[in-house]
């Protein structure tokens, strides 16, 4: 077949084709016609907002004032007077002259009666509501004293709190609070708010996990509990104890897809998996078993290995 042939074949239309392809063409003309000039029609209407200027300044001047409310005040240098002071012992008269505001005061209460205390100088820092500005004006005067119990009402007086010649900051070891000691397993939640830092929601938190996981096996897993970070399960765990016989294992030879995933230690693709590596092989015999199948990791396998019974 010749070029001219191909393109006679191809490129030749008859006279009704012609006035369609002419026609749409049109059509898609016009309409990027009337697109474009669609702007230059359309008149902006731009609202008259000068009647309302002095609501609109009321408004942005009462969203500043809002703002600043919330950032913390701190007080000028002149209207802070600065002593030696115990935190935990410190009344609410005392907070306000050394700088404190109410709010950061009603924060550091709320602190105290949720069961905290503080047993270093950097415990001060890590509340939030404390800026670093401030902390380092008191870190100088901070004087904790041993076996401290927090003042509880702005009444009580601080004794000899402003006296210079005090010793210096006496860390608190964990051992000097310990004045009980709790079965992890078994304590309800009212027990558990006895712990220092340990208020109610962190309470009934730490029964829903121990639940969920089938009890605890190391005073560690606290850690995982949210809200209770690693360095407050360390310092509880001279006031914790242990019993493992307590803790709910799971047949692994029958337990069903749905309940194994319940487990916060396996997700569903491992639970899955540990499912059909059982049905091809009847039964499981142990972890290194999984392990060596590539079932599970060997740090997945020795978390979950307490809580699995292959019997």
């Amino acid at each position: 077949m010749s070029w001219k042939s191909f393109l006679k074949n191809y490129f030749i239309f008859s006279r009704a084709e012609r006035f369609g392809i002419l026609g749409l063409c049109s059509v898609i003309l016009l309409v990027l016609i009337i697109r474009l000039s669609a702007p230059m029609w359309r008149k902006i209407h731009t609202p008259d907002t000068s009647a309302f200027a002095d609501e609109i300044a009321q408004f942005r001047l009462a969203v500043g004032s809002n703002e600043q409310a919330e950032q913390p005040i701190i007080n000028e240098q002149a209207e802070v007077e600065l002593f030696f002071f115990d935190p935990n012992r410190a009344t609410d008269e005392e907070w306000e002259k050394l700088g404190l505001n109410e709010r950061q005061i009603r924060n550091i209460r709320n602190y105290q009666a949720s069961g905290g205390s503080f047993r270093r100088r950097e415990d001060l820092q890590r509340l939030y509501t404390i800026s670093a500005t401030q902390y380092q004006r008191l870190e100088p005067y901070i004087r904790i004293a041993a076996n401290a119990q927090p003042a509880r009402q702005s009444a009580l007086t601080v004794t000899n709190s402003r006296a210079v010649d005090e010793p210096e900051n006496i860390v608190v070891s964990p051992q000097a609070d310990a004045k009980i000691l709790i079965e992890l397993n078994t304590a309800d939640s009212a027990l558990l708010t006895q712990l220092p830092g340990i208020g109610s929601v962190l309470a009934a938190r730490t029964v829903r996990y121990r639940n969920l996981i089938g009890g605890f096996t190391d005073v560690a897993q606290l850690g995982e509990v949210f809200g209770i970070n690693q360095d407050l399960a360390e310092r509880l765990a001279p006031q914790l104890s242990i019993d493992s016989s307590l803790v709910r294992k799971i047949q692994i030879n029958t337990v069903t897809l749905n309940n194994l995933t319940r487990h916060p230690y396996l997700d569903e693709q491992q639970a899955r998996g540990i499912i059909n590596y059982r049905r091809l092989q009847n039964r499981i015999n142990n972890i290194d078993e999984l392990v060596r199948n590539n079932i599970l990791e060997r740090e997945t396998a020795e978390k979950i290995k307490p809580y699995l019974s292959f019997e």
